[in-house]
Order: C-alpha cells, then sequence, then structure tokens
C-alpha cells in the first residue's frame, strides 16, 4: 500500500507470469529512482498451462522457456522521469 493506496503492478508478458516473491532493493542510492528498483521472482508448479509454451516434462534436465524468471521493476516518481 502506497498512502493508503493498493499499488497494482502488471506483467505485460508471459501471460503465466506468478509473482512468488516480492523483494526492494537500493543498488546505488546516488542514482535517484534509476537505482532502486523491486526484484520479483516468478515460479510455475503447471509450465503447461503457461501461454505459447511447449513445456517439457516436469524435472527434465535443462533451461526451457518455461524456467522460473526474475523480473526487476523500476518505479519513476513521475511517467516522464528521465
Amino acid at each position: 500500500m502506497t498512502y493508503g493506496k493498493v499499488v497494482q503492478l502488471r506483467v505485460p508478458y508471459p501471460m503465466g507470469f506468478f509473482a512468488k516473491g516480492v523483494d526492494g532493493r537500493v543498488d546505488d542510492p546516488k542514482a535517484g529512482w534509476k537505482g532502486r528498483g523491486l526484484w520479483v521472482t516468478s515460479g510455475n508448479r503447471t509450465p503447461m498451462h503457461i501461454e505459447g509454451i511447449d513445456a517439457s516434462s516436469p524435472g527434465a534436465p535443462g533451461k526451457t522457456l518455461s524456467s522460473p524468471l526474475v523480473v526487476h521493476f523500476q518505479l519513476r516518481p513521475d511517467p516522464l522521469a528521465h
């Protein structure tokens, strides 16, 4: 919640993104908003349901398109901030 309001973050792709954990992190305190961000991990117990992915059987070796993801959100103070 921010100022008493719920903040909703959207990941446009993949459609099967399922956030498992959210961590806030400051990488560079002098860089302003560019040095800060939210790191979100994604996992999926049912990769066969992810849009557009021909998933291999569970436990198959190697990296697939259904492998877990890490997404970095950078939150700007306003939409036009550079």
